[in-house]
């Protein structure tokens, strides 16, 4: 008798360390579920409609809290501002999904040389009217743009709306994969502003930008 109830023991034993571990299990699934997708919590679209959030979601490091915001921002004269702004950015602002739109006066080709850079690493790609450029820090996009208080007046050299974007701080991705989904914020974000302004030339943007190689 007295080895059947020591058998009972162990086996009682045995069941409460288990249950304990898949409490225990339970728990930290549970805090890594709730806290620790703070992008994912966003809106599908972040950036007042603009941007989707999945873009954010694949660049910026998993966090307990992430906030964002998109907003209109104010032309400087007629010809030269920025027209919209953006950001993504995790707890405690550690990492940081950042892009603006602005209206410029500037050919294609001024706006190519300018971000060029002298190292030859710059990579660019092509979608119709719109050019999508790596830069030092980021990522540059060019749209010729003729705005309804623009026509009839002759510009310096052409009318656009250029895009830039950035990550600032820890990413989940890096080198090339990384400059691709920063090109996918900004193209998001161009095309938003390019509708906002009512751009004259009629320019069709595709679903995305084709891929850098």
């Amino acid at each position: 008798m007295l080895g059947v109830a020591t058998s009972r023991m162990k086996r009682t034993a045995l069941v409460r360390v288990f249950l304990g571990l898949v409490m225990v299990s339970a728990g930290i699934f549970g805090y890594l579920e709730v806290f620790t997708k703070g992008v994912d919590r966003l809106p599908a679209k972040v950036c007042s409609g603009a941007v989707d959030r999945d873009i954010a979601a694949r660049v910026l490091p998993k966090t307990m809290t992430a906030s964002e915001r998109g907003e209109k921002g104010i032309a400087y004269s007629s010809s030269r501002g920025t027209v919209f702004s953006c950001y993504v950015k995790t707890r405690s602002q550690a990492s940081i999904f950042s892009g603006e739109v602005r209206v410029n006066d500037v050919t294609m080709g001024k706006w190519r040389e300018a971000h060029s850079g002298d190292d030859g690493k710059s990579r660019e790609v092509g979608a119709g009217g719109i050019a999508a450029m790596t830069t030092s820090d980021g990522v540059s996009l060019y749209v010729s743009c003729t705005r309804p208080d623009q026509e009839g007046r002759k510009p310096l050299q052409s009318y656009a709306l250029i895009a830039d974007a950035r990550t600032v701080g820890e990413t989940r991705v890096a080198g090339v994969e990384l400059q691709q989904q920063v090109a996918d914020f900004a193209y998001q974000l161009l095309r938003h502003t390019y509708r906002v302004e009512e751009c004259r030339e009629g320019q069709e943007f595709s679903g995305d930008l084709p891929r850098f190689k």
